[in-house]
């Protein structure tokens, strides 16, 4: 008995499975429309309208009353009038976690260095992004205080004033030019209009060509050379979006000075490496071309003007 309801079991388990329907794991996926995604900007006014940020501005928000010159410097050193004084809040993680835990404890009153924009090695690892972020929300344990329109954790919880969403963009991309000089922006832009590299691109073989061949003269992928062979391969490009196109500043302000480095030294994908080649028929970029081609770059995503003692 037991042997034939065993048996009843294995034909009804077997019986159910046969019934289960069948899913095609490898659909035919025929003429797909062409569809353009309309997202928000990342760089918008208040009101949310596109913004291009500009350099000139940001100076004017960064030396008005007591704001940021009276902490980073005129110059963006780290070094103005009330630099020596600032000391953190009174917490750190260890007063955070014990007040979670009901427990008051007064922390110390450590001192608190503001940020020199020329130190290349924070802004290179820095992006805009996050910057916009640091200056909207303050920046925890540190006398940097919030000028956004909520407060998270700034210094002084929002009493050093409120800054509109365009003023903020404007005056971290005045912030960036600290760490770059007109004469390197000229050679960068020099190297991009003008010097005829090596490459071998899929599709073309060996070409020589400047960057403004693929990139086009304006940073926006279109009008270069072989920028219609480039569209043609890549679907960002005909939408005017993605690596590769600098005039798309929602995905460029997420980027690092470093990446942008990276993608020319190395290369990725379709975009051949220039790191320097120890063939020396191989006309290669020097550490610092690249880094001057990286700073010339950014001047598609704002508007560059040379802070004061800086011009050419």
């Amino acid at each position: 008995m037991p042997d034939r309801s065993l048996r009843l079991l294995v034909l009804g388990v077997l019986f159910l499975t046969a019934c289960q329907p069948t899913v095609g794991l490898s659909p035919r996926i025929t003429d797909l429309p062409d569809v353009r995604v309309e997202s928000l900007p990342l760089i918008a006014d208040e009101a949310g309208r596109p913004l291009i940020p500009s350099a000139e501005e940001g100076r004017k928000v960064f030396e008005q009353g007591l704001r940021c010159a009276q902490c980073h410097g005129p110059a963006g050193l780290g070094d103005g009038p009330l630099a020596k004084g600032l000391v953190a809040p009174r917490k750190n993680p260890f007063t955070d976690t014990m007040r979670l835990l009901g427990i008051e404890v007064q922390g110390a009153s450590l001192p608190s260095r503001p940020a020199n924009f020329h130190n290349l090695v924070q802004m290179r690892l820095n992006s805009p992004f996050s910057m916009f972020e640091t200056i909207t929300l303050g920046r925890a344990h540190t006398a940097m205080p919030a000028f956004g329109p909520r407060p998270a954790y700034g210094a002084n919880d929002g009493m050093a004033g409120y800054l509109t969403d365009a003023q903020r963009w404007h005056v971290l991309f005045y912030e960036w030019t600290f760490a770059t000089t007109p004469q390197n922006v000229a050679l960068g832009r020099s190297i991009y209009e003008s010097r005829a590299l090596p490459a071998t691109v899929e599709g073309l073989g060996d070409i020589r060509a400047t960057c403004a061949a693929c990139h086009g003269a304006r940073g926006d992928g279109r009008g270069g050379e072989f920028s219609q062979v480039m569209g043609r391969t890549l679907w960002g490009w005909n939408l005017g979006q993605g690596a590769g196109i600098f005039t798309d500043r929602g995905f460029m302000v997420k980027r690092k000075p470093t990446e942008l480095y990276s993608r020319i030294a190395d290369g990725h994908g379709l975009m051949p490496g220039y790191r320097p080649a120890g063939d020396p028929t191989r006309q290669r970029l020097t550490v610092d071309e690249i880094w001057a081609l990286v700073d010339y770059i950014w001047t598609f995503v704002y508007r560059y003007t040379p802070p004061r003692g800086q011009q050419p």
